[in-house]
């Protein structure tokens, strides 16, 4: 009879996900992935097959985990600008704060995977559409509560959003200034005017 497992499967992802997210994928070794996890590679294994679909289960993780809550207050009532600055705002103030300078997991592991992996590019691909539909549907609220005007393209914006986002979480990987995250934010935000 199998042992059954003695671990906490979404606690030990979690653990993989902050190793693929500080180091990328080919960069991540096995070894570090075992003590990160605290748990054998059997067991790794047996629960998540290779290598390749720990890191993909990681991506989904990092979707659930940090993506929405990224995005979050966007599922508040209220107005739908404001809470599109406050996505922006916060993301600036991570890196400023906490040092964080990992980036986004989803946009490092497109530079570092995409090109040459399907799968990791139709994963990647599915996560930042995601993002593009939680700004699609503020954005539609918020014309229809008239915050902003009837002729902007709602899907454009949403789109460019979506890429202003990523490209300020690869800004905040390289400036820690607020001044220029601040530039970026406000530039970004000018375009719902």
């Amino acid at each position: 009879m199998a042992r059954p497992k003695e671990f906490d499967r979404e606690l030990v992802l979690e653990k993989a996900m902050h190793v693929f997210w500080a180091k990328g994928y080919e960069c991540a070794s096995m070894q570090e992935l075992v003590d990160a996890m605290g748990i054998n590679r059997g067991s790794i294994y047996a629960t998540f097959g290779d290598k390749k679909k720990l890191h993909l289960d990681a991506l989904d993780h990092f979707y659930k985990t940090e993506i929405l809550h990224m995005m979050a207050p966007l599922d508040r009532p209220g107005s739908k600008i404001s809470s599109i600055r406050e996505i922006f705002e916060a993301t600036a103030d991570c890196a400023c704060e906490d040092g964080d300078r990992k980036g986004c997991m989803m946009y490092n592991t497109a530079v570092e995977l995409c090109p040459n992996d399907a799968e990791v590019n139709a994963k990647v691909s599915q996560g930042l559409k995601r993002v593009e539909e939680c700004f699609f549907d503020a954005l539609t609220e918020a014309r229809a509560k008239g915050e902003i005007d009837d002729a902007k393209d709602v899907r454009a914006l949403a789109r460019f959003l979506t890429n202003s986002l990523n490209g300020l979480r690869v800004m905040c990987m390289v400036f820690e200034d607020r001044e220029t995250l601040d530039d970026i934010v406000k530039i970004s935000l000018a375009s719902l005017d």
